[in-house]
């Protein structure tokens, strides 16, 4: 095999595939990017860590078609350093070294067969929508914060649920302590149907997505879910079981209602924030809750841990009663910095029972439940 490839474009390839690439396996092959080279000149770039696997088609100058198996980290590496210019990769089929070549700069590293390197999924279609990148992108970002890391009694919830709804995209995410659910409208006739995809696949996604009006296609099956870039594909496994219903959550109804302007109380979060992550005695957030006492048209934040206390008052519109709540800091922060506007509807109902925060456009474009934590003083 021997192909040339102008650098940047050969750059972009690889931080894309590499999201795809296993950090440590017990199939080396699977820490290794497979380079197809056809000779009419298409070239496909691969990773595939089983889970997610990811495919890039290109053009390249193909002199001599082939395939090989190159390391991800090391091969990377080399082409970030070379310089600027064309890079030629040529393998010697019998041992499958390859020469790694631009400028004056000459590289040549072991490749591997690349005929254990697993293929991408063949997908048995149920149904198909498009959505934009920036769009795309908006959800996951407004949720992921929210998909639980480890996967506990519910496995499922360390994915995020897409539900197509009445020509909207809802994407749905839990932890157990929180919920997230936002939503899009899709502009074309799709049939209500769902999936879940894992909380990993999200992580890298939201890396590959621009912030543009291209679309991408999203192709579904039982198992698994093709997003078509055009130049490139993702397949991702899907997660089984039954998510949330979520909505019988959302739709609880509540009594005391706060408006407030969202900087405000991020502010006076991050300041509580401040030294709850200074108290390293501390093993989790949930075990120094920043205390909400709310009435007369105000917030008093508070916050004691073993270092020290921090008091504040924010500002608010009010209606209904008075309460003194507690959260973790952290799972308010992380809603707030979600929501993109200026002003946001906070609303209450007991100490035991979550806060939802919500547009005040009233429009369910988001909504955001966050368990309270107990106070003991």
């Amino acid at each position: 095999m021997k192909i040339i490839c102008n650098k940047p474009q050969l750059v972009e390839i690889i931080n894309t595939v590499q999201r795809a690439i296993a950090p440590k396996t017990s199939l080396p092959v699977l820490e290794c990017i497979k380079i197809d080279a056809a000779g009419d000149g298409n070239v496909v770039f691969t990773g595939n860590n089983i889970d997610l696997c990811i495919e890039y088609n290109t053009k390249c100058t193909v002199t001599e078609g082939g395939t090989i198996a190159l390391a991800s980290k090391m091969f990377g590496e080399i082409v970030r350093r070379l310089p600027e210019g064309d890079v030629t990769i040529s393998v010697n089929p019998s041992n499958y070294v390859t020469k790694i070549k631009s400028g004056s700069s000459e590289f040549n590293i072991q490749g591997v067969s690349p005929d254990e390197f697993p293929s991408a999924p063949v997908l048995d279609e149920n149904f198909r929508f498009s959505v934009s990148q920036n769009s795309l992108k908006k959800l996951i970002r407004k949720t992921i914060a929210f998909v639980a890391q480890n996967e506990g009694k519910k496995p499922v919830l360390t994915g995020a649920l897409f539900e197509i709804k009445n020509n909207y995209l809802n994407v749905v995410a839990s932890d157990g302590h929180r919920l997230a659910v936002v939503k899009e409208e899709i502009k074309e006739n799709v049939d209500n149907n769902k999936f879940i995809v894992p909380g990993l696949t999200l992580r890298e996604l939201i890396k590959i997505l621009k912030d543009e009006e291209e679309k991408v296609d999203i192709i579904v099956s039982d198992r698994t879910v093709l997003m078509d870039f055009g130049n490139y594909q993702v397949y991702s496994r899907l997660l089984d079981g039954e998510f949330l219903k979520y909505e019988a959550i959302i739709s609880a109804v509540n009594t005391l209602n706060v408006v407030a302007e969202k900087r405000y109380i991020v502010d006076s979060l991050e300041r509580a924030l401040l030294l709850i992550n200074d108290d390293i005695s501390a093993k989790s957030e949930n075990k120094i809750p920043v205390r909400f006492n709310i009435a007369y048209n105000k917030i008093d934040v508070s916050c004691i841990t073993g270092k020290g206390q921090v008091n504040d008052t924010v500002p608010v519109e009010l209606d209904g009663g008075e309460l003194i709540i507690g959260f973790n800091c952290r799972f308010l922060l992380d809603a707030l910095s979600a929501c993109d506007e200026d002003k946001i509807k906070m609303e209450f109902s007991a100490p035991t029972s979550g806060c939802f925060i919500r547009s005040t456009k009233d429009d369910d474009s988001y909504v955001y439940m966050i368990l309270p934590v107990r106070l003991y003083n």
